[in-house]
């Protein structure tokens, strides 16, 4: 299994800046790509770390695909030499985002890390275990996707944090800001979802062959 390398100070003196993306990857697909791609531009990061989640405590296990499945799958979609699929959260024995993110933090002291959503799960973070003690344990990028938008602007979280957005220009700031503080992308639009494609009965196997594995 291939895990994310510790992070060292750059050549310039500041810490690697990583963004982190939690999920079940079920199955990982192009929209992760462009989540990944976008938040390394403009977020002005080092690397990002798929964190695959042994079992999303908010998703039923029915259905999900086996940890070394999903992995493997991940990692034939990902074709990013800066993008890093990972099962950190495995060898952490953790089960909750802001768990993980403070023994990421303590494992890794030299990273100066982000943590990356979609704007779909700016909406449901308020379901998270300690959902506030994640805002102020890391900065945190939200990504802008289809339908979803205009609802997470608007939604309780946001509205809790309102006074700690930082403004998109800003953005290539945020990996070294003290949380609580996060930003809000408004970037090009990608369609492609793990819903859709297990709505279409496209398997993890089906992807896989798709990018040539």
């Amino acid at each position: 299994m291939r895990r994310a390398a510790p992070p060292t100070v750059a050549g310039d003196g500041r810490r690697t800046r990583v963004g982190l993306l939690g999920g079940s990857f079920n199955p990982a697909h192009d929209g992760h790509r462009h989540i990944s791609e976008m938040a390394l531009r403009h977020l002005a990061l080092d690397e990002v770390w798929w964190l695959v989640a042994p079992q999303n405590p908010l998703k039923p296990a029915a259905g999900m695909a086996p940890l070394a499945e999903r992995l493997a799958t991940a990692r034939a979609v990902v074709r990013h030499p800066a993008v890093c699929v990972t099962a950190l959260e495995q060898a952490l024995g953790t089960r909750y985002t802001v768990a993980t993110v403070r023994a990421l933090r303590r494992r890794f002291p030299r990273a100066a890390f982000v943590w990356l959503m979609g704007a779909d799960n700016l909406i449901q973070v308020p379901r998270w275990r300690d959902w506030g003690g994640l805002f102020h344990s890391i900065p945190i990028a939200v990504l802008a996707r289809p339908s979803y938008s205009l609802r997470a602007a608007t939604g309780k979280a946001a509205q809790r944090f309102a006074r700690h957005r930082l403004r998109s220009s800003e953005a290539t700031t945020l990996a070294d800001a003290a949380p609580p503080a996060w930003v809000f992308l408004r970037i090009p639009l990608h369609r492609e979802s793990g819903t859709r494609l297990r709505a279409l009965g496209r398997h993890h196997h089906d992807v896989r062959t798709a990018y040539g594995e």
